[in-house]
């Protein structure tokens, strides 16, 4: 059962830290078991405040819920949606790179989240797939109006391809984890995995100036 939320302990009279808490406690238990296993008992319990801080905050489950949801779409555009670097010296596709690992390395319970919510076939699972196909499209539009993407690439699955390459890994990470030398999320092994399907990608999408 998941108790370490990965948050200070604030007074629970501090109210924004209570409910960051809280929220953050719920990221985590509704990523590892799902909604309808998931009480505001235990996220009380996880966040080390009362159920009735929980209940004064959020009111009910279902409020506590979309406060997560909006928490995890928040991150996604943070992390991906802002327009790709356009400097002539520097390198557009990773950029995007830079901001998958930060999501993999800083956002854990994020990527968890996503990844059982897209699986499930939830509604936020499709909220959040459709964003992310959004974002997609408009960077891989960039990079074509950059002249960096291969000229007879299916308009559609130039998107698609390498968004589901990335959810794909997302979701089966720990299963990757058991076929390597140490566990994907390792620094180590998110540059391994970030260089193959920078290469993967590039031979099969891009064309990039003095990069073979």
């Amino acid at each position: 059962m998941p108790t370490d939320v990965g948050t200070s302990s604030p007074d629970d009279g501090d109210k924004p830290a209570s409910i960051q808490r809280i929220r953050d406690a719920a990221l985590v238990f509704l990523a590892a078991r799902g909604a309808e296993t998931t009480s505001l008992r235990m996220v009380a319990d996880a966040a080390g405040v009362s159920i009735g801080l929980v209940q004064h905050h959020f009111g009910t489950k279902a409020n506590l819920i979309e406060a997560v949801n909006d928490h995890v779409l928040t991150v996604l555009s943070e992390t991906l949606a802002t327009p790709l670097v356009r400097e002539p010296a520097d390198d557009p596709v990773a950029d995007v790179a830079d901001r998958v690992i930060l999501l993999l390395a800083e956002h854990t319970e994020v990527v968890d989240y996503i990844s059982r919510a897209i699986a499930d076939n939830t509604p936020i699972g499709v909220r959040i797939f459709d964003a992310l196909v959004q974002i997609s499209t408009e960077h891989w539009e960039q990079l074509h109006e950059q002249g960096l993407t291969r000229s007879n690439l299916d308009p559609i699955y130039r998107t698609l391809s390498p968004l589901t390459l990335v959810l794909g890994t997302f979701i089966l990470r720990s299963h990757l984890s058991r076929h390597l030398p140490e566990p994907f999320d390792t620094p180590a092994q998110l540059e391994r995995w970030r260089n193959a399907t920078e290469a993967i990608i590039g031979v099969g999408q891009l064309q990039r100036p003095g990069h073979d």
